[in-house]
């Protein structure tokens, strides 16, 4: 390989690792408002359209703003209609990453990574992101100014003129080769730079760059469609939206390519810019044609790829391993796993005083069936958090990663004990016909409710990072284990007096307070961490 080619490819490999510097730091400086935005979005397609406007922008990738609307739509928190919206929205903002790509900064490329390099270096940690961002420009154009350097010599080839030449004469192989490279890149932005460097260079015309800047666009939804065949029907018809929207696009298009040659042409004399325009007008003439009849393109994609009625099967219904990339994201789906593998514990807790009660086999099967759900969950999540802190995260979020990791702990020991230590007693008890005092089991019903009450406390407490919850939760624990030695005494008073069923019951009556003051110890633990925080310990 000469030097022009090892010039070109690490153009390419600079332009691909800025676009991602900057994807990445801006995605961290801004991540945390995304999951916000999102659960604010409404069925209006004119928000849903901006929503996916912002994302890209945030995320500077069409593509990672279309896997996560396929994710979240396999999740049925989006409809196949507001991700469409968000699809076509995304796609117009990823043309402003190409607009920028096209100006001739290239002299000051390397003045933006010193400039970043230095706030990395004298600002710390709160604004090494900031700093990241503007590398990842630098990278960008530096990248540019390589390839443009490095195929400068290509310009007299008469090989490379005849296979252009070929490439305008035959528009389906154009379309065909910019829809594979874009696909390998995963990236239409990096392969219109290489588009935008070959201009630069005068070797590339726009007639020629027209059906390729159409194949890129197609391209484009390798991504998606590939992160939808790991999710449902739900997820798989938003992929096969995004290419039935830009394939429709295209051949919508491809009749005129001529006048839009001429329109673009008109809109500035450089090459480059050219290129960067027919990609404007490409995404915004597909807004502005789809998003007021998307509610029909709805109804002709669950045409096209109906839903299929799926088995019930308990699983993960929020861990998506496509947000992984956004932590912000990553971690709000984890919590609500987390508190929907809380709602299974406090299902089991409310359960089991009613088993106590009345000794129903039906009933111990059901928490049994319960634990069991919420082992597999406790198993995925803690999963999904490692893959979390495998990524490059921020300091708050290393520590939300952290509190999740000990809520779905003391969750999963909550569910042991219920499973290990309480449900033996009470199959004890139905195959030995015990009955348990009309006293002593009353008393245990009021102990059990405060124990509950506390789970529920601090759930609150967890999820609002409320310091007066976390000290109402602490003194709550003092309280019970007072109210369990008083228990104990009127246990103890009742077998002095002789009482049968105590007296039958009694180690038992004694393990099960032992028990459920041991459920409140883990339901306590989620405070401490809290007010440590708080108190800056």
């Amino acid at each position: 390989m000469n030097l022009h080619w090892i010039t070109i490819v690490g153009g390419i490999c600079l332009l691909m690792y800025g676009l991602n510097l900057t994807r990445d730091s801006l995605q961290k400086i801004a991540g945390d408002r995304l999951e916000q935005f999102l659960k604010k979005l409404t069925e209006k397609k004119l928000i849903a359209f901006f929503t996916g406007f912002l994302m890209t922008l945030i995320l500077q990738s069409s593509s990672a703003s279309i896997a996560m609307a396929v994710g979240f739509t396999s999740q049925a928190l989006l409809t196949l209609t507001q991700s469409m919206a968000i699809i076509l929205g995304a796609d117009v903002a990823t043309t402003l990453t190409v607009q920028i790509i096209a100006f001739k900064i290239a002299n000051y490329s390397l003045l933006l990574v010193i400039f970043g390099f230095f706030i990395t270096t004298l600002f710390g940690e709160d604004q090494i992101d900031i700093g990241h961002f503007f590398m990842g420009l630098g990278f960008i154009f530096l990248g540019m100014w390589f390839m443009s350097k490095g195929s400068e010599p290509f310009q007299s080839s008469a090989h490379l003129t005849f296979f252009l030449s070929m490439l305008k004469e035959h528009t389906i192989i154009s379309l065909l080769l910019a829809m594979t490279l874009t696909a390998l890149f995963q990236s239409s932005a990096a392969f219109l730079g290489i588009l935008i460097s070959l201009a630069h260079s005068n070797i590339l015309s726009l007639p020629q760059a027209l059906p390729l800047i159409l194949g890129a666009n197609i391209g484009g939804c390798a991504l998606p469609l590939l992160v939808s065949l790991r999710t449902n029907d739900r997820g798989q018809q938003v992929a096969i939206a995004h290419i039935v929207l830009k394939t429709g696009g295209v051949l919508l298009i491809l009749p005129f390519l001529s006048h839009i040659e001429s329109w673009v042409s008109w809109s500035t004399l450089d090459v480059s810019r050219q290129i960067a325009n027919a990609h404007v007008l490409f995404n915004v003439s597909l807004a502005l044609l789809f998003l007021p009849v998307i509610r029909l393109g709805n109804y002709a994609i669950q045409k096209i790829y109906p839903l299929h009625p799926e088995p019930e099967k308990f699983s993960p219904k929020y861990l998506d391993l496509q947000v992984l990339g956004t932590p912000s994201f990553a971690l709000g789906q984890a919590q609500r796993e987390a508190l929907r593998m809380a709602g299974l514990v406090q299902e089991m807790l409310e359960k089991i005083i009613i088993a106590l009660k009345k000794t129903d086999h039906r009933l111990i099967q059901e928490i049994e069936e319960l634990e069991d759900r919420s082992d597999l969950l406790y198993r995925e999540i803690k999963r999904f958090l490692i893959r979390i802190s495998q990524k490059s995260i921020s300091v708050e979020q290393a520590q939300a990663q952290l509190d999740l990791v000990m809520l779905v702990s003391d969750l999963e020991n909550i569910g042991d004990t219920i499973e290990k230590s309480l449900l033996p007693l009470i199959k004890i008890k139905k195959s030995r016909h015990l009955l348990f005092s009309k006293e002593g089991l009353h008393e245990m019903e009021d102990y059990h409710r405060q124990i509950v009450e506390g789970f529920q406390l601090a759930l609150s407490a967890f999820t609002t990072k409320d310091v007066d919850l976390c000290h109402k939760l602490i003194r709550q624990k003092q309280t019970l284990l007072e109210l369990e030695l008083e228990l104990r005494e009127k246990h103890l008073e009742r077998l002095r007096k002789g009482v049968q069923e105590s007296l039958d019951t009694s180690a038992m009556h004694l393990e099960i307070l032992s028990y459920l003051r041991r459920i409140h110890s883990f339901i306590s633990n989620l405070a401490y961490p809290i007010l440590q925080r708080k108190n800056g310990k």
